[in-house]
């Protein structure tokens, strides 16, 4: 199989686009109407939602297939690296399920600007009707396969991790932050999940991936802003069991955002705890207990700077489409609340919810 047949498996997924444009109406004397032909896909897309239900088997097989099929990772790494494949090829497979929630969108706004006597009025209501119902049974189907395209996203283009797609574990926020260290404030890409946090430094060769240089377990994790402490902008301290990092945010809001989702992601990694654990002794949290000497002031050695190189250099493959590099350039940080309002919204206001 060539990487171009490929394009094979993508178009079919956007036929339906090509068909959008076909109606009835013409071929009866009537001028052709928005609603009569949404009704009619609407119709045709009802008898496939027992498929669109399995896109998580498909996603998972899918998965499996490229760790084990050489080849068919090799043609899968060649066809993401064609401008066609704009892209990770995982995001258009759930275009089928998200081009619904357009839809929805599209037509509650039609329904809400025609007038009931409105010849189109009718047809868009019932097709309303039926896209709502599709996207209600969809709906929880979404939300995990867009976590799982995530994770098995950010597992092809971190460096040192294996393990990231876990049962349970759901991506909440990646970003931009400067973490304190011996040599200042430097860059680096923070990704939060609903167990730890994981900071990466970009890479220093022509592939641009990101090598993980610590994580950080939520359980026991504390967090507190210390503007006053370090003199240092829009700046707040995390404390974990492992180490004590201090972090800086471009701006007030970002800083607001990250700790309103650190901070419910420690409470909900709380509650998970105590289902499954015994109450633990809070004096490793304690923030009298701290110090800012305490604070893991940290430095590349040599070593791990050629180690990280040479990792980078044995991978050949890599996108710099992804997010995490929207996040790094434009010094931001994106949820996955931000992923799935772009999904709902036309694509005029989800490039503003990004910016």
């Amino acid at each position: 199989m060539a990487s171009g047949d490929m394009n094979h498996i993508r178009n079919p997924l956007f036929s339906f686009d090509y068909r959008e444009g076909r109606s009835n109406a013409p071929t009866k004397g009537d001028y052709q109407r928005i609603g009569d032909l949404m009704l009619r896909n609407m119709h045709m897309l009802k008898e496939l939602t027992g498929y669109l239900q399995k896109h998580d088997e498909v996603l998972t097989e899918l998965e499996k297939a490229t760790k084990y099929i050489k080849k068919l990772e090799m043609v899968y790494k060649e066809f993401e690296l064609q401008k066609v494949c704009y892209l990770p090829l995982n995001t258009f497979l759930l275009k089928p399920i998200q081009r619904l929630m357009h839809y929805k969108l599209i037509l509650g706004r039609l329904c809400k600007h025609y007038k009931i006597d409105q010849r189109d009025y009718a047809d868009c209501k019932n097709a309303l009707k039926e896209v709502t119902e599709m996207t209600s049974q969809l709906q929880n189907s979404l939300i995990r396969l867009e976590n799982f395209q995530k994770l098995t996203e950010l597992q092809h283009d971190l460096l040192g991790i294996d393990n990231l797609v876990a049962a349970g574990r759901e991506f909440i926020r990646e970003g931009c932050l400067y973490k304190l260290t011996k040599k200042g404030l430097q860059q680096r890409m923070f990704f939060l999940f609903s167990d730890m946090l994981l900071y990466t430094s970009k890479g220093v060769t022509g592939t641009n991936q990101f090598k993980i240089h610590g994580h950080l377990l939520l359980h026991r994790m504390l967090v507190e802003e210390s503007e006053n402490e370090w003199s240092v902008p829009h700046c707040f301290t995390i404390y974990s069991a492992q180490k004590t990092i201090v972090v800086a945010a471009s701006t007030r809001l970002e800083m607001g955002k990250w700790m309103e989702d650190l901070n419910m992601a420690i409470e909900m990694a709380k509650k998970s705890s105590e289902k499954s654990e015994m109450s633990l002794d809070n004096s490793m949290c304690n923030r009298s207990n701290r110090s800012s000497d305490e604070v893991s002031l940290e430095q590349e050695s040599e070593e791990d700077i050629h180690s990280s190189r040479s990792s980078l250099d044995r991978q050949s493959h890599h996108r710099a489409n992804t997010t995490m590099h929207v996040c790094w350039y434009r010094n931001t940080s994106v949820s996955m609340t931000d992923h799935s309002v772009a999904v709902e919204v036309p694509s005029s206001r989800a490039h503003a919810t990004f910016t």
